[in-house]
C-alpha cells in the first residue's frame, strides 16, 4: 500500500492538467511513458 499511496501523490504533482504520465500494467508494476512526442 505505500507504493499505491506514493504513486497516488506523484500523479497528482505531474499528471495535473495534461496527459497522464504514469500508467499502472497489472502484474508487472508501473510504467512512465513522456506526455512529449519523442522525435524519430
Amino acid at each position: 500500500n505505500v507504493v499505491e499511496l506514493y504513486i497516488s501523490y506523484l500523479r497528482r504533482k505531474i499528471d495535473v492538467g495534461r496527459e497522464p504520465m504514469i500508467h499502472t500494467r497489472r502484474g508487472a508494476g508501473y510504467l512512465i511513458k513522456s506526455a512529449v512526442p519523442v522525435p524519430s
